[in-house]
């Protein structure tokens, strides 16, 4: 029975794929998925084996390296690079003071002083620490600066040692003020195992 205004719905079959385009879809995700994982799993096999940039490494000494170097693609040819120049420098060494602030933090800590250790913090941060201390680094704590690196207005130090009874490592940051001197920014120290 037909309604006039309405469709023909005789034609009730669904519409499918042919199974020479369903291969074909199968076959370009299959590559494509083949192509992500190779990707990730040897990262810069899409890159040419050319001259490139590099980033500078640090030593202890400026130098330049203009040498050219050579690189055998097949035993047919052979391709003379470019000469990489790679400028370098010495990396900043952090002020001392605010080494000592963090010294003097750590110190405090480990001596169950926390108005003391509060009292090294910046003043926006002195809010903060008290609940910072108790949470991640307690009274009594032993953590020990085990490198510092930075600038000459912020010290982050890597601290190890033991808090809460286990073996804990992190960072404690301090800044430059606005008279001169170093406080405790900032300090992050999380158990291990």
């Amino acid at each position: 029975m037909t309604y006039p205004g309405l469709p023909d719905q005789q034609n009730n079959r669904p519409a499918t794929v042919k199974p020479g385009v369903a291969v074909g879809i199968l076959v370009a995700v299959i590559a494509l998925v083949a192509f992500c994982i190779t990707g990730f799993a040897a990262p810069g096999f899409l890159l040419r084996k050319g001259p490139g940039l590099s980033l500078p490494t640090p030593t202890s000494s400026p130098a330049t390296t203009s040498s050219p170097t050579s690189t055998t693609e097949s035993p047919t040819s052979t391709r003379v690079s470019r000469p990489r120049i790679t400028p370098t420098r010495n990396p900043a060494t952090p002020p001392a003071q605010g080494v000592q602030v963090i010294v003097d933090f750590l110190t405090k800590i480990a001596g169950s002083d926390k108005p003391g250790a509060i009292a090294l913090a910046c003043e926006a941060q002195k809010r903060f620490m008290d609940d910072k201390i108790d949470s991640l680094i307690p009274l009594g704590s032993r953590v020990q600066v085990t490198s510092v690196n930075g600038t000459s207005r912020f010290v982050l130090a890597d601290v190890a040692g033991v808090a809460k009874g286990r073996s804990a490592k992190g960072i404690v940051i301090s800044d430059l003020k606005a008279d001169g001197g170093f406080c405790v920014t900032t300090f992050s120290i999380r158990t291990i195992g």
